[in-house]
Order: C-alpha cells, then structure tokens, then sequence
C-alpha cells in the first residue's frame, strides 16, 4: 500500500501542473477561512519487526476520514487544523520462543488504530481561480491504540511421535502519542463561488516514513 499511495503522489503533481495550465479566473472575493470533510486511506508502518521465517511488510492499512479548518492570513497563506480517525486494522508477525528445550516460532496477531490532529501551515498557488495547488509542512499528533494478542503454541515430539500445545500468554495493550513532522501536496477545485472539492496526500515521518494518508472530500469557504 505504501508504494501504490507514493505512485499516486506522483500522479498528483502531475494533476496539480496540468490544472494550473488550465485554470481560469474565479470571481474575486474575501476568504477569511474554509472547513471541508474528507475520507481516503492511511497507512502506517507498525514498527514491528517479524523475527520468523516468514517476515512480511510491517505496514496496516486502515479507511481514514477527517474534519478540517483553516483560517487564510492571505490569498495565499492559510493555517490548518485537522482531525482524523482510522477504521481498527490487523497485523500478524512471528517470534521466536522456547518450549522444554525446544525452539518454535509463535504467530502475534496485532490490532492498531490511529486517530490524529494536525496543525500546518499552507501556501496555496494561484489567486482567483478554479483551480489550486498548495504545498503544507506541520506537526502530526497521533494516538496510537495498539493490542497483541499471541496464538496457541503447537509443538510435535517426533521421539513419541505425539502433539502438544502450549496454551498463549494474556494479550497486552499498548496506548502511545507521538508528534511527527509532515508535509503534504494537493488542491482544491471550486464548484461554484465558494463549495470545492479537495484531494491531497501527507507523508508523515519518525525515522523514515511513519505514515502515508490519501485524502478526498468537499469543502466550503466562509
């Protein structure tokens, strides 16, 4: 999911570039903010590490959806504030355990959820149009809801030739804030006079690309 989100990124400015070719004038008037309602895709590396035969992606995807407001300083500087909540997703990896002697692999089936506030600051391109670009930089504070819930250890003794099973240890659950740095492309489109539509995408960093989240909705200036 992380590379298919960054290629539609790529896309992105490939749209924002044409629709600047494109636009045309929009009547003048004074904004003073906008609020716009959106939902998209997020994904959002675990930080986990499988240790098994079988190590997979540590990434989870999860459904977004987010309220936002900004409030422009000008035409073309505006704030914004967003808050956003993810469907709960699973994640399954291995890690190695011991058992009279013995060594195994036990599958660990995690849960995540993620809700987020943003604050960033935005530079929108172009002045009376239909169409426009911005580029944002900010902070993205997130919750993070996270369970572990480890499965039946099966074990064969191939001395007596039969099976046991260990039964798995209580599940833990973890809760955690981070704030991380952003950055995001995008643009709104205008409709009419004041109601736009809205797509954007934010890579959100912690030592690498923490998060990736794809966003479209419909908006309105005020």
């Amino acid at each position: 999911m992380k590379r298919n989100q960054c290629h539609v990124g790529i896309t992105l400015l490939f749209l924002i570039a044409a629709g600047a070719q494109g636009a045309s004038a929009q009547s003048a008037q004074v904004i003073r903010g906008d609020a716009a309602g959106t939902i998209g895709w997020l994904a959002a590396d675990t930080h986990s590490h499988s240790a098994g035969p079988y190590e997979r992606n540590n990434w989870f995807d999860s459904f977004f959806s987010s309220v936002s407001t900004g409030w422009h300083w000008t035409d073309n500087l505006k704030t914004e504030v967003d808050f956003g909540v993810g469907t709960e997703s699973r994640e399954f990896h291995t890690q190695p355990v011991t058992i009279a002697g013995r060594s195994t692999y036990q599958t660990i089936e995690s849960r995540f959820k993620r809700r987020t506030i943003g604050f960033s600051q935005q530079y929108q391109f172009l002045h009376n149009v239909w169409f426009h670009p911005h580029v944002a930089a900010g902070l993205n504070v997130t919750w993070e809801r996270r369970r572990d819930d480890p499965s039946v250890i099966y074990l064969y003794d191939p001395g007596t030739g039969t099976s046991r099973y260990e039964p798995p240890k209580p599940g833990t659950e973890q809760k955690s804030w981070t704030a991380n740095p952003f950055v995001a492309i995008g643009y709104k489109a205008y409709m009419s006079d004041r109601v736009f539509f809205r797509n954007d995408f934010r890579l959100a960093f912690r030592g690498g690309i923490d998060e990736t989240t794809l966003r479209i909705g419909l908006g309105f200036d005020f």
